[in-house]
């Protein structure tokens, strides 16, 4: 239904595909905005997007995209979780009671980033950051 709608709007070219197989040509540049990279879960799903994401860009391109540290939703004596990074976080939507399925999402720090970009040989620039932790990357 949303790709109907983008198309009814003027929107030329709608894909509608899975991001981690899709293959059908490059571009210069993937934006994931509002924590969309939060969409790879885990940061080994992370590592691995992150290799696919070469195939989808032209030379030169890049990937653009925001996060943020959740670090202070372990403050005032609540325990990080042992088991996995801090920020892989487990969700499940639930309106007027109806509940979706539970699904992972990623809040990844500027530092934790900046080692996997680098093992997976991106080079980080931090585009824009604010005092909440919060903050726009691009990767080349």
């Amino acid at each position: 239904m949303a790709c109907e709608v983008m198309a009814k709007r003027g929107v030329k070219d709608v894909i509608n595909d899975d991001l981690f197989l899709y293959a059908g040509r490059q571009f210069d540049t993937l934006l994931f905005l509002m924590n969309g990279i939060g969409i790879t879960g885990t940061l080994l799903a992370l590592e691995n997007f992150l290799a696919h994401a070469r195939t989808l860009l032209n030379p030169g391109g890049q990937l653009i995209f925001d996060s943020s540290d959740i670090a202070y939703l372990y403050e005032g004596g609540i325990q990080h979780p042992h088991e996995k990074y801090y920020g892989e976080i487990t969700y499940r939507y639930e309106y007027n009671g109806q509940e979706g399925a539970w699904f992972n999402w990623l809040y990844i720090d500027q530092s934790t980033l900046r080692g996997i970009a680098l093992r997976c040989g991106w080079i980080m620039t931090v585009l824009f950051e604010d005092d909440q932790d919060q903050y726009l990357v691009s990767l080349r």
